[in-house]
């Protein structure tokens, strides 16, 4: 199945997920995590360098 972001926003909020500050998702926030996986995934990468972050991974 393919979900717009706007789905995925209100998948998240129905399971009880919220953002950092609470606040319900919206198709912007999932845009933006989309748009920087390897970085949730605890990947830093550095133009065209990637290495293991020392932040942990929440996807």
């Amino acid at each position: 199945k393919h979900w717009s972001l706007s789905q995925l926003a209100e998948q998240l909020n129905m399971e009880g997920h919220r953002t950092e500050k609470g606040k319900r998702f919206t198709k912007v926030q999932v845009k933006r995590i989309l748009d920087r996986e390897s970085f949730y995934r605890g990947i830093y990468t550095y133009g065209q360098i990637q290495a293991n972050g020392q932040h942990p991974a929440i996807i």
